[in-house]
């Protein structure tokens, strides 16, 4: 005759796991049981798993059939350049067709992230868990950066920059290709907010 075979969920399986822990250290002396609380504290590591809903499983892979090969739709967003390696870094990138209607002043398009903002948070993840090694160094203004926008009026991208662009031109390409921008419809726009060294106060 064959052996039965017993079938329990995970959860179920856990449950049985704790009382008989818990069965087997009220046996021992001088232990105490502390009760768990179901409610977690704010600043708890805890995450509860588990699993997505068939709906939820259905939508979430319909969803994301639906979104390959787009990785290359121009895109707006934020940048910097590192001079000595020649290559762009810190970048935050938007697929343009996110936004529906212009976001920034003169009815352009950008991402909402802010320079400051997004170098404060690369300089704290750096300082922890690259041993400080990396190119998130003294303040953000100090850097080469950039902005891509798109104006929706003139079916134009904008790559906007500070004067160190004259110095090195070849930073232009690289926006280009991160930024999956159509160059027969791309132009690159100095402004004295993107000088090295400017900020919101300058």
């Amino acid at each position: 005759m064959a052996d039965k075979i017993i079938q329990l969920t995970t959860q179920q399986l856990s449950d049985l796991v704790s009382e008989a822990v818990e069965h087997a250290i009220k046996r021992l002396d001088n232990v105490q049981i502390i009760e768990s609380s179901d409610n977690q504290t704010e600043d708890s590591n805890n995450v509860r798993v588990g699993e997505f809903s068939e709906e939820q499983y259905r939508e979430a892979m319909a969803t994301m059939a639906a979104n390959r090969g787009a990785g290359n739709e121009p895109k707006v967003g934020l940048f910097w350049y590192s001079i000595s390696e020649k290559q762009l870094f810190g970048v935050v990138t938007h697929k343009r067709t996110d936004y529906l209607k212009p976001n920034a002043g003169g009815g352009l398009i950008t991402c909402s992230e802010m320079h400051e903002d997004v170098w404060k948070k690369e300089f704290y993840k750096q300082k922890f868990h690259k041993n400080g090694v990396g190119p998130f160094k003294g303040e953000y203004q100090f850097r080469p950066r950039g902005r891509v926008f798109y104006s929706p009026a003139e079916d134009q991208y904008i790559i906007a920059v500070g004067s160190w662009i004259d110095q090195h031109p070849e930073a232009i390409d690289l926006v280009l290709e991160e930024f999956d921008l159509p160059r027969d419809k791309t132009i690159v726009q100095k402004a004295s907010h993107w000088d090295i060294g400017q900020t919101w106060n300058d």
